[in-house]
């Protein structure tokens, strides 16, 4: 099969460069930036193309060239600190409007779009496909208005189409700023390790398991919004407390030294019913696998 992979350098696009790679597929990588580093474990195995999805004038041309059967459109700016608010999550929104009738041109029978958790109202807990919709922030606001889009536009053209709603994941090679690398970073540098009471409960999934998952519902045919989570919620705190036992540097550990963020929800769960029983997906790592990797990924990094 051929595959068209957007963002394939990101820290979600680069392990399921791997997961198409290993299943055969004939997968053409697109990234705006340097692909070196997380794409080295596969970069004789798949076809990597610099190219920049803003160039609109260039876009449909390349697309027709490609005739790609699948698309994974995996590129947006997840930067810390900065994603949720930024202007380019308007750019964004266009970029996969055009990148989406470019596959139809070109005879593409398969969509699958990237999303986010925070779509939903997260007042609600437990969320299902069929949780209400609030989005709280521009980053979450263009994601779903592009998934409505997106879903008119390929009902339209007969593309089918799936939307993999993400939430809380992590592992190897994901930006130091985010909760898990920026814990192991200071308990690895001796510093303390603050955090929240971190009593919130949220659904934490290993980022292989993400990307085995993306490919689960690229290759069901399944339509529509299908969560990505563990289907299981546990505390940040004891998330935090296991990576600073793994590292060995427990009293490190400041719980409670920072504030709360404003409105922040108690619960944050996946309903996986649709993922697990319509796509055949089951998740291979342990929470305690997958931050043990972690911490070992960076523990390396760190090494002289």
């Amino acid at each position: 099969m051929k595959v068209l992979l957007t963002g394939a350098a990101g820290f979600v696009g680069s392990r399921v460069a791997r997961v198409l790679a290993r299943e055969g597929c004939e997968v053409h990588a697109w990234t705006r930036g340097d692909p070196r580093g997380r794409l080295e474990a596969v970069v004789h195995e798949v076809r990597v193309d610099a190219f920049d999805l803003s160039d609109t004038a260039s876009l449909g041309t390349r697309v027709a060239e490609l005739r790609p059967e699948l698309c994974i459109h995996c590129a947006w700016n997840a930067v810390p600190g900065e994603y949720l608010h930024s202007d380019e999550n308007r750019a964004h929104l266009e970029i996969g409007l055009r990148l989406a009738d470019a596959l139809v041109d070109a005879g593409c029978r398969r969509l699958v779009g990237i999303g986010t958790c925070f779509e939903y109202d997260t007042s609600v807990g437990v969320l299902s496909e069929e949780s209400p919709v609030n989005p709280a922030t521009p980053y979450a606001e263009s994601k779903l208005a592009l998934f409505r889009a997106l879903d008119e536009r390929c009902a339209d053209a007969g593309m089918s189409f799936a939307w993999a709603r993400l939430f809380y994941l992590y592992g190897p090679g994901e930006h130091e700023r985010r909760l898990v690398p920026s814990v192991i970073l200071a308990l690895l540098d001796g510093r303390a390790a603050q955090t929240t009471p971190g009593d919130q409960l949220r659904d934490f999934l290993y980022v292989d398991d993400v990307a085995e998952a993306l490919w689960g519902i690229a290759r069901s045919g399944v339509a529509g919004p299908v969560n990505v989570g563990s289907g299981r919620a546990i505390a940040v705190r004891d998330v935090v407390l296991e990576l600073a036992r793994i590292v060995g540097r427990p009293e490190l550990v400041e719980l409670g030294a920072l504030p709360y963020p404003p409105g922040e929800p108690a619960l944050v769960q996946a309903d996986v019913r649709r993922l697990v029983e319509e796509c055949g997906w089951s998740p291979r790592f342990s929470l305690e696998q997958g931050l043990e990797a972690s911490v070992r990924w960076w523990r390396d990094r760190r090494s002289p």
